[in-house]
């Protein structure tokens, strides 16, 4: 049972691997292949390469997917100003005075 779970386990991590490596792999190997895209710059020929089908077949595969949701609202939230202003700059003080005498008695020992 431990060895089924352990195999089980790298086959679905090796799945994974590839998965997510094949897009890049592809790419790669079109890179590298020995073949050029030739772009179209002229404007006054009469044919243009972009008309012809070239056999470069790798601008039809699309290998990310765009996902946008456009249902997204939202609603602004009227903030109203209700701070007082700062009159002094010695406001955030507090009224706390100390007293001259203790206010409880010594410890005592149980």
């Amino acid at each position: 049972m431990h060895t089924f779970k352990h195999i089980l386990l790298k086959s679905l991590a090796i799945i994974i691997v590839v998965t997510v490596l094949l897009p890049a792999t592809v790419k790669a190997m079109h890179v590298f292949e020995n073949h050029k895209h030739d772009v179209c710059t002229e404007k006054t020929s009469d044919h243009h390469l972009h008309q012809i089908d070239l056999d470069c077949e790798f601008y039809k595969i699309k290998l990310n997917n765009s996902l946008s949701f456009s249902v997204f609202s939202y609603t602004l939230i009227e903030i109203k100003n209700n701070h007082k202003p700062f009159l002094s700059q010695y406001q955030f003080i507090s009224s706390y005075q100390r007293l001259g005498i203790v206010l409880r008695g010594p410890p005592q020992f149980v």
